[in-house]
């Protein structure tokens, strides 16, 4: 069996390798990719048993891929998040690995896989249609006893501190917000938001200048400025990279 992993954390996608190697040593893994245009250009000539794929990609959603080549083989789908994504793979009986990934659900995937065998089992393109995301694209937020709407591009960056999370807009206002960036992120645009660190969620147009930090990672000079230095993550710091260069 011959398999691809597309998925846009090195660190997890590094580990999923790692224990399928384990478990199914006989199982060539051809490659990982990390964004859409990669798995698209790879698929268009290659033809892998099955693949991992996670949904949010540094450049998209995954559900592109669908537009742009014909999948003819099984999908394990991965994603962070259950909402409506976990309904919408029953449904279509697709198998699912909810991270961090738990080694007896990868079990139970192998083994789904291994009794379907290869070949379609599913219309992926129903599938997209179903799931293709709606971004938030507003953000009803208090000021005193005004309440008011941000538009996302109205949005600087989202910044979390103790229990409490903060919209900051690009006028340099501070609002409270009673979501966490856990949830924000999955809900956000990901070509204009990409979350940086346990702390910040930051928009593409609101960074200035990046600046080489310590161990690899970079420090964003951010428009308006950051209550605390936006460092990014020295395993979100090569995807970052691409995401601002469009890639």
């Amino acid at each position: 069996m011959k398999y691809l992993v597309i998925e846009d954390e090195p660190l997890a996608a590094e580990k999923l390798v790692r224990n399928l190697q384990r478990k199914k040593p006989d199982w060539e893994h051809l490659k990982t990719l990390g964004t859409v245009r990669e798995a698209v250009q790879e698929l268009l000539v290659t033809q892998p048993d099955f693949l991992f794929l996670d949904i949010h990609l540094s450049d998209g959603i995954s559900f592109q891929i669908f537009d742009q080549v014909e999948i003819q083989c099984p999908i394990i789908f991965t994603t962070a998040y259950d909402q409506y994504a976990l309904r919408a793979f029953k449904v279509n009986s697709i198998d699912y690995l909810l991270k961090p990934i738990v080694e007896s659900d990868l079990e139970r995937a192998l083994q789904k896989l291994e009794t379907r065998g290869t070949g379609p089992r599913a219309d992926w393109k129903k599938l997209q249609a179903d799931m293709r995301p709606h971004y938030k694209d507003r953000f009803l937020v208090s000021t005193g006893e005004r309440i008011r709407s941000l538009q996302q591009d109205e949005v600087a960056f989202f910044f979390a501190q103790g229990k409490h999370t903060f919209i900051t807009d690009v006028a340099g206002n501070q609002y409270l917000f009673d979501q966490s960036l856990t949830a924000l992120i999955e809900q956000l645009d990901p070509q204009k938001f990409f979350q940086i660190n346990r702390q910040f969620i930051i928009h593409i147009n609101a960074i200035k200048e990046m600046v080489p930090y310590s161990k690899g990672r970079l420090k964003l000079v951010m428009e308006p400025q950051t209550p605390e230095d936006a460092i990014v993550s020295v395993d979100k710091s090569p995807r970052f990279k691409s995401w601002v260069a469009g890639e």
